[in-house]
């Protein structure tokens, strides 16, 4: 019985040995970039998604709503309110991340009464964006969008208490020329 146990043993033993050292090489060997992603200011790291960054101009509205007003498409009840999307100013419609900088057309509704260029990344194979700067436009002029608290000085990029202080905070507007810069 016991040399029956001991080749058990080794062999189990020999198994970890061979899997631990094929981790070490995967993780130690050098990976490379595809072509395609390389030039296109996509991310590098084969073992992350490619996306690209785009402009996108129109109006965030409810998904259900855009379907039902330009499809005829009537979804249940419980969908009115459940996925974003930005429609834009040519009538396509992407659905939004909600992350936090996407949930922020959840919580504020004013956000979905303005005219908007919203800078996101799409990722490859999906038709989904993920918001990454939010702008106002308002006539010729461009007004980037997040939310300010007074006391802490602090920029957050959703309408909810201050995560410093827990007061309140406000949609605040800065002028940007076309670049997003600041505008003083």
């Amino acid at each position: 019985m016991w040399p029956f146990m001991w080749r058990s043993l080794l062999l189990c033993s020999m198994i970890v040995i061979l899997l631990t050292a094929a981790q070490w090489s995967a993780a130690n060997s050098p990976q490379t970039v595809p072509e395609d992603t390389a030039e296109s200011g996509e991310i590098a790291d084969t073992d992350k998604p490619a996306f690209e960054m785009k402009q996108f101009r129109g109006r965030v509205v409810w998904m259900a709503e855009a379907l039902k007003r330009k499809f005829g498409v009537q979804q249940v009840p419980e969908t009115a309110e459940q996925i974003l999307a930005i429609e834009t100013t040519s009538g396509e419609l992407y659905p939004l991340v909600e992350d936090v900088r996407g949930r922020a057309f959840r919580r504020d509704e004013r956000l979905r009464s303005m005219e908007l260029e919203i800078s996101a990344r799409q990722y490859r194979g999906s038709p989904m964006i993920q918001v990454i700067q939010v702008f106002e436009i308002v006539g010729k002029q461009r007004h980037e969008l997040d939310y300010w608290c007074e006391i802490c000085a602090i920029a957050m990029f959703e309408l909810k208490p201050c995560d410093c202080c827990q007061g309140p905070i406000e949609l605040r507007r800065r002028k940007v020329d076309d670049k997003g810069n600041p505008v003083r």
